[in-house]
């Protein structure tokens, strides 16, 4: 099965992500078969070929969450949201801890 996941490269405290087509069971960092777009963090830059990714994902290909999320974020397209789980976070007290 082919997985659309996040690839890491950059030097130490200095994190760069390649968006790369890759076969499920092989290291995200060798063996993939394209690039597909890349992820800044530190930056906050999402660069991707959606039209390419859509491509895939009809194919049978898988996006990681963090793929998934990312993909939503920049197009706002639904379709992406299949493929992760939104949870919602409540903010809770140190009391409510303690008495719950």
């Amino acid at each position: 099965m082919l997985a659309i996941r996040l690839s890491r490269h950059g030097r130490s405290k200095r994190p760069f992500y390649r968006v790369v087509l890759t076969e499920h069971t092989k290291p995200a960092k060798s063996g993939y078969k394209a690039v597909l777009g890349s992820y800044d963090p530190l930056k906050h830059e999402f660069i991707a070929d959606v039209p390419i990714i859509k491509e895939w994902i009809a194919k049978g290909a898988q996006p990681s969450e963090r793929v998934a999320k990312l993909l939503y974020k920049s197009t706002n397209d639904n379709f992406y949201k299949d493929f992760y789980q939104e949870i919602e976070r409540k903010a809770v007290t140190k009391k409510e801890r303690e008495n719950a």
